[in-house]
């Protein structure tokens, strides 16, 4: 019998600074939508909001130009290993 080789847990994202952000430099969520998700104002909320915390890279790119930031200063990541050891 072989032994099932253990998956490793998917990277997500912990959080964003969308909201902060767009209220910083004036700019709404739809118009947000609209420069970097083609209008997809429903998949936004979801990102915003934590409900969607494993994007595509690109989609995190297009987020962070849109608002003028580096990815880093929009998205906050924090390893598996890194909430694993906050949790113990």
């Amino acid at each position: 019998m072989t032994e099932k080789k253990k998956r490793k847990p998917k990277e997500k994202i912990h959080s964003n600074r969308i909201k902060p952000i767009l209220e910083e430099i004036e700019m709404s969520q739809q118009e947000l939508a609209d420069i970097a998700l083609d209008g997809d104002s429903a998949h936004l909320s979801r990102i915003m909001n934590g409900q969607r915390r494993c994007i595509s890279l690109p989609i995190a790119f297009k987020i962070a130009n849109s608002l003028g930031k580096q990815i880093e200063e929009v998205f906050i990541y924090k390893s598996n290993e890194e909430i694993v050891k906050k949790n113990d």
